[in-house]
């Protein structure tokens, strides 16, 4: 039985082999036998010298040139990566809280009242057309409005449009003038 199988298995191997015709293997013969050994070590040299450059040029260069282009492109690809995360846990948020959109007065109260919850006083808070809000905080601590922007975009669906921070030199005190947009707005 095992003669049987490697027999068989020879047979397959042979089909695999590649069939040169005789007439090429004869007269690569005659010309490899009318060389002299220091010839042939030459030739034999010669033939492994244009592999191993075939090799390098058609294998190894463009795979080593490729790898250098990803890992050079990798950070940036990672940044994407976060970058659209962040985008989509946003959106899923978004759309999970759909809160009503206040407009005018009633927005302009409940922003009065989302900064006391926070320990801030606006010193200019006005409601301007096209559901906007003009913002202005003197010496307030950063972290809180931070944090009070945080929740008007997650609570009320405003997004910063245009803000300027400046340092008071107190620690962590800033002074804020921002315009926050609501959803619905005639730019969007």
């Amino acid at each position: 039985m095992k003669r049987g199988n490697q027999t068989g298995l020879a047979a397959r191997m042979a089909r695999l082999k590649p069939r040169i015709p005789e007439r090429w293997h004869e007269q690569f013969d005659a010309f490899w036998n009318a060389r002299s050994p220091r010839e042939q070590a030459i030739l034999g040299g010669g033939a492994v010298v244009l592999v191993l450059v075939f090799g390098y040029l058609l294998l190894w260069e463009p795979a080593s040139v490729e790898r250098a282009r990803l890992t050079r492109n990798l950070p940036v690809l990672h940044a994407d990566l976060a970058e659209m995360e962040t985008l989509a846990q946003e959106a899923r948020g978004l759309t999970a809280s759909r809160a009503p959109t206040l407009r005018g007065d009633a927005l302009t109260q409940a922003l009065q009242d989302s900064l006391g919850q926070h320990g801030l006083k606006a010193t200019r808070l006005m409601a301007t057309g096209d559901n906007a809000i003009q913002l202005q905080l003197e010496k307030a601590p950063f972290g809180s409005v931070a944090g009070w922007l945080q929740d008007v975009r997650l609570q009320q669906r405003l997004k910063v449009t245009d803000a300027r921070i400046s340092y008071v030199g107190a620690t962590a005190l800033v002074n804020v003038t921002a315009t926050l947009q609501g959803p619905g707005a005639g730019g969007h």
